[in-house]
């Protein structure tokens, strides 16, 4: 009977400790917004108000009844436990007519289709700026000092690596973009795949 308390309680909190989790929220370079509730390097956190749930009302056994209790010596000395089984909600199935859906999976391809075109453009753009960077001069001629150094110093390694770091820097950041725009891309086609044409 405990058990079945337990299971009860736990069920009814679970969505409610499902509706608590943090969201995120972060503008890239090209204004595109993203909210996740993984955390992300630039991303603010979002201050949401709790969600709240309510019971179904009007189905009949959707929330166990505790009985009435008769005041009667019996029930004073150990109290009557009494085993509810709720019943079971009934099912109820919209339907959508063909056309209604054909209309909607219209819309969200074209939605997809824009935003595929959009983060390809981001992406050959990123590309471009990486091919860019690492022609860097600055780059190029730090990597250079450090291929010609016959037998340098640590003191002198440790000034060439950080003229290489510092002149690659921004490269890492626009590899990371690239793949994020690779990705997203990949995603898109496979959510267009997935409409029904």
């Amino acid at each position: 009977m405990k058990t079945l308390w337990i299971g009860m309680a736990v069920s009814l909190a679970s969505p409610l400790a499902l509706a608590q989790t943090t969201i995120y929220k972060h503008v890239d370079e090209s204004g595109r917004v993203t909210y996740t509730n993984k955390p992300m390097k630039g991303a603010i956190v979002l201050e949401l108000e709790p969600l709240s749930t309510l019971p179904i009302l009007g189905v009949p056994g959707a929330l166990p009844e505790r009985p009435a209790a008769k005041a009667t010596e019996r029930t004073a000395a150990k109290p009557a436990v009494a085993v509810v089984t709720p019943k079971p909600l009934p099912t109820i199935v919209a339907s959508i007519d063909r056309d209604t859906q054909k209309g909607r999976d219209d819309v969200r391809r074209r939605i997809l289709q824009d935003e595929l075109t959009q983060e390809e453009k981001s992406f050959e753009k990123a590309k471009q700026a990486l091919l860019e960077e690492r022609r860097n001069p600055t780059l190029i001629a730090a990597v250079r000092v450090a291929q010609q150094a016959t037998d340098p110093t640590p003191a002198q390694q440790a000034e060439m690596r950080a003229n290489i770091d510092r002149a690659s820097g921004r490269i890492r950041g626009l590899q990371a973009t690239v793949a994020e725009h690779e990705k997203n891309i990949e995603a898109l086609k496979k959510e267009l795949g997935a409409i029904k044409p």
